[in-house]
């Protein structure tokens, strides 16, 4: 059975030369069917790039909130935890000026103040938060400088002042530190930082150790059994310095413990209790 076949012209411009040839009408059959479905295919493949596009774009605008919107929640975190900050600084500087004011009332210190001063709104958290450093570093030397606690934990056997002389009789006498009794050899320790000022036989003290502190502060130690520390020593709060004894002008085994403030004895009492 003959095919059908269709013939095709191409006719020049100047329509001098015709040109002929036959194609099977199957192949035009099938090149339509495949046209078809390649636009088909194409639409298809259009449609798929346009939708994977525009999903492009509306992710790139969902990411961009989403940084815009958490951009936004950290600068308000940023300033939540700037207004903590400074809540927080402000407490430690009131407390320093607190606990200075309190040493003051029990006449423990007579320096210029520390701490709570009016803070300015313009001094950033970075500058407030260095100048209350500086003040508790200053604090800090100030406690380790202040003779605070006792030097053996016993009981007391004499207050500071006056009392009846202690040898018998009915005369009296000032006692211008505190006696804390204890066993023979039991250690004694310096109540703050200082170098030492003399370690010998200090008259009715017996075996003494005497202290120089920072602020005019002074710390003696008498009647000990046996002497710890060398002259100019350096030596910290809690330091051994001397074991207990009866030394000098004594009636049994203590430690007498004197302050002196600019060379003048004090109660030791307040610098014992801070209450």
């Amino acid at each position: 059975m003959d095919q059908e076949k269709v013939t095709v012209l191409l006719i020049s411009k100047d329509n001098t030369s015709v040109k002929s040839f036959e194609i099977n009408s199957k192949y035009l059959v099938n090149f339509k069917k495949y046209l078809g479905k390649s636009i088909t295919a194409l639409s298809l493949v259009v449609v798929l790039v346009v939708t994977m596009f525009a999903y492009t774009i509306k992710q790139s605008a969902d990411n961009s909130s989403l940084r815009s919107q958490v951009s936004d929640f950290n600068k308000k975190l940023e300033i939540a935890d700037t207004l903590k900050l400074r809540q927080k600084l402000t407490q430690i500087d009131n407390n320093l000026a607190m606990i200075d004011s309190y040493l003051k009332s029990r006449g423990i210190v007579q320096d210029e103040s520390i701490g709570g001063e009016p803070v300015s709104r313009e001094v950033s958290n970075v500058n407030m938060l260095q100048a209350v450093e500086e003040q508790s570093e200053v604090f800090s030397n100030l406690i380790k400088n202040i003779p605070m606690g006792i030097p053996h934990n016993g009981r007391f056997s004499s207050m500071y002042g006056y009392r009846r002389n202690p040898f018998g009789g009915y005369s009296g006498e000032f006692h211008p530190g505190l006696d804390i009794k204890g066993v023979l050899g039991d250690p004694i320790f310096a109540t703050a930082d200082g170098f030492v000022n003399r370690c010998d036989w200090y008259g009715g003290y017996g075996n003494a150790v005497v202290l120089n502190h920072s602020f005019g502060y002074q710390t003696l130690y008498g009647h000990m059994s046996r002497i710890n520390v060398l002259q100019g020593e350096e030596v910290k709060a809690g330091d051994l310095i001397g074991y207990m004894g009866s030394t000098g002008r004594s009636t049994g085994v203590h430690v007498h413990y004197e302050i002196r403030k600019d060379g003048i004895d004090i109660d030791p009492f307040p610098y014992i209790k801070l209450n």
